[in-house]
C-alpha cells in the first residue's frame, strides 16, 4: 500500500495545473530580480496553501466515505474513474486538437495569476487556496481512487496517515520545480521541454492511469 499510494501521490503532482502556474510566478519573481531566498519563501508558501487545501479535501472525502459506508463501491468507481482519465489523456495524445477535460478554468487562471503577479504574502495564500481546489477538476480522478481504496483498506486513522503520505509526494515535485529556480536558465528550459514534449506527457499519463485503475480493480477490489 506505501508503494502505491507514494507513486500515486507524485503522479498527481505532475498534472499541469499547478506546475504550470508555479512555473509563471518564479518567472516573474525573476523578473523583479528577487533573491533566491525570497522566490524560494514566497514559492513555499505558494505550495503550502496548496498542501493543506488538498490534504483537506482529502480528508473530507475519506471521512464521508468512511461514514457512508459502502468502501468497495467507492473504491470501484474511483478505480473505473481512473481509468477513465486514462483514456481521455490518450485521446488529447492521438486528438489533440479536441478540447482537454482536464484544465483549470480560464477565469479562475487569470485571477490566480493577477494574485501572483501582486507577489505579496496575502496574494500568494489566497491564490495558493484557489490552485489546489482549481487542481481537483484537473486531477481528483486519482485522489478519488486512492482515497476510497484507503477507506475500504484501512482504519479510519492509518487511512489518514497514508492520505499524509500522498499529499506530501503530491507536493514533492512542486518542492523540485521550485529547488531549480535557483538557475534561470534551468527553469526556462524546464517550461520549453513540458511545452515541447506535452503530447508525450498525455500518453505518459494516459497509459499510467489506465494500467493503475486495471491494477487496483485486479489486485485491491
Amino acid at each position: 500500500m506505501i508503494p502505491l499510494v507514494a507513486v500515486t501521490g507524485f503522479l498527481d503532482g505532475i498534472h499541469p495545473c499547478a506546475i504550470a502556474i508555479l512555473i509563471l510566478f518564479i518567472a516573474f519573481l525573476l523578473t523583479l530580480q528577487r533573491t533566491f531566498k525570497n522566490i524560494f519563501l514566497h514559492g513555499l508558501l505558494f505550495i503550502f496553501m496548496i498542501f493543506l487545501v488538498y490534504l483537506g479535501v482529502g480528508v473530507g472525502l475519506f471521512s464521508g466515505i468512511m461514514f457512508f459506508g459502502r468502501h468497495h463501491f467507492f473504491a470501484e468507481l474511483g478505480s473505473w474513474l481512473l481509468i477513465f482519465m486514462g483514456v481521455m489523456y490518450l485521446r488529447g495524445y492521438f486528438f489533440p486538437s479536441l478540447p482537454s477535460l482536464f484544465k483549470m478554468p480560464k477565469f479562475s487562471r487569470a485571477r490566480i495569476e493577477s494574485l501572483l503577479k501582486k507577489a505579496t504574502l496575502p496574494a500568494v495564500i489566497v491564490a495558493g487556496i484557489l490552485v489546489g481546489l482549481c487542481a481537483i477538476p484537473c486531477s481528483g480522478g486519482i485522489y478519488m481512487a486512492i482515497t476510497a481504496l484507503l477507506a475500504s483498506q484501512t482504519t479510519y486513522f492509518t487511512g489518514l496517515l497514508y492520505l499524509l503520505l500522498y499529499n506530501l509526494m503530491y507536493i514533492l515535485p512542486l518542492i523540485i520545480l521550485l529547488l531549480l529556480a535557483a538557475n534561470p536558465l534551468t527553469l526556462a528550459k524546464l517550461a520549453e521541454f513540458r511545452q515541447k514534449h506535452e503530447r508525450t506527457e498525455k500518453l505518459v499519463m494516459g497509459l499510467m492511469l489506465v494500467a493503475l485503475g486495471a491494477g487496483i480493480l485486479i489486485f485491491f477490489v
